[in-house]
């Protein structure tokens, strides 16, 4: 079962170093990396249901796509694509390691590096707009996506 959606907001502003993305991480390359990252449920490293196809940042936000595939000849995956085609669960959570460390001189925290280790689908994600916006129709002799939620912002 194929499900796309948006996986991270629009990147926060330049100047910020936390442990959002931002806009100086390279986002359109982390996207890129999203290629056969694990799919996971509620960032269970057991529920390893799937992965993803393809990630790419929008042009005019800045905010992470991904199109991910839910593995339905096993039964953690089918279980997965029946919950998201009831509506139980609605968003992604992009779960990533983040290394920090203090800077010596004023004591802030420095955010050098964030790697994405998992995708997950969740009840609730931690970040607003992060849904799963269309997912495949259950039996068609096609593929194609179905809209299941409508963004805030339109869809292009």
């Amino acid at each position: 079962m194929l499900v796309c959606g948006q996986v991270n907001p629009p990147p926060l502003g330049d100047g910020y170093n936390g442990f959002y993305f931002s806009e100086s991480d390279d986002l359109a390359g982390k996207a890129k990396s999203l290629k056969g990252t694990p799919l996971r449920v509620e960032h269970n490293d057991k529920t390893h249901v799937g992965q993803v196809l393809q990630g790419w940042t929008d042009a005019s936000t800045g905010a992470m796509w991904a199109l991910a595939e839910i593995d339905t000849t096993n039964f953690s995956g089918a279980v997965t694509a029946v919950a998201v085609e009831q509506g139980v669960f609605k968003e992604f959570s992009l779960g990533y390691i983040a290394s920090a460390k203090k800077d010596k001189e004023t004591g802030e925290i420095i955010v050098d590096r964030k790697t994405i280790t998992e995708l997950s689908i969740v009840k609730k994600g931690a970040r607003d707009e992060c849904k799963i916006w269309a997912n495949e129709r259950p039996h068609d002799h096609h593929r194609s996506l179905s809209i299941i939620q409508k963004p805030k912002n339109k869809l292009r």
